[in-house]
């Protein structure tokens, strides 16, 4: 099913984890004026978010917020990771330093936003993590590929066999999903420049994640880095 037809259907439900009241509201009003996405719970704090998901049914997307009252956010990350693994999250928070979206994205994190954004492009992030897509910041998708540094001394002969593994393993289509996600394209723009449906690209995208043994966008780029399957050309 395509992205326009799952939305004719019914939108998709989305759960705030935020305790600001500034940015809450904000969220809210850009959920409620979307077609696709229908907000079904707001939790202010660690526990409440951890009660409230134990609860509600059909959950697709969680935004959390890293810095809760009670705690952070990256544990309610790991709970839905452990407990609830087909529900995405995303986070959404004023923290930009690398500890903190490693440590996100470790933890189960789909993708890594900075709070102050445009409204649509907000709608369309939630929109493409719930298809399969891990949108980062730009600024914080820099700083973690700048990590990315392959010493050929480095290279082991394990690594070797994990390349060439991967090569065999990844489709034609699925290198090409990959390498325009390198470039930080969306799953609607990679679509667009492609030809598919969205939902055919976020199919693309799980795969690769699923054959390269990683639970994101970052950690596919990384990984794909190491093995030396991205032209960076």
């Amino acid at each position: 099913m395509s992205e326009q037809q799952q939305s004719d259907v019914k939108p998709w439900r989305v759960v705030i984890v935020e305790d600001d009241l500034t940015t809450l509201e904000y969220f809210t009003s850009v959920l409620a004026g979307s077609c696709k996405l229908s907000l079904c719970a707001v939790a202010r704090s660690q526990a409440e978010a951890i009660a409230c998901l134990e609860t509600i049914q059909a959950v697709h997307v969680v935004l959390v917020d890293l810095g809760l009252p009670d705690g952070s956010g990256i544990d309610v990350i790991a709970w839905l990771r452990h407990h609830y693994p087909h529900i995405d999250s995303l986070v959404m928070t004023a923290h930009g330093d690398e500890d903190m979206v490693i440590k996100s994205l470790e933890a189960g994190a789909s993708g890594y936003l900075l709070k102050h954004g445009d409204a649509a492009l907000l709608e369309q992030h939630i929109v493409d993590v719930i298809l399969g897509g891990s949108p980062i910041n730009p600024m914080i998708a820099r700083t973690l590929l700048n990590q990315i540094v392959v010493q050929p001394s480095q290279a082991t002969e394990q690594a070797t066999e994990q390349a060439t593994e991967s090569n065999s393993v990844l489709s034609k289509r699925e290198h090409m999903v990959l390498q325009q996600i390198a470039k930080g394209f969306s799953a609607q723009e990679i679509a667009g420049q492609m030809g598919l449906s969205s939902h055919t690209v976020s199919t693309h995208v799980k795969r690769i994640y699923r054959k390269l043994h990683v639970n994101g966008r970052s950690e596919a780029v990384y990984e794909a880095s190491v093995l030396g399957l991205i032209d960076w050309h």
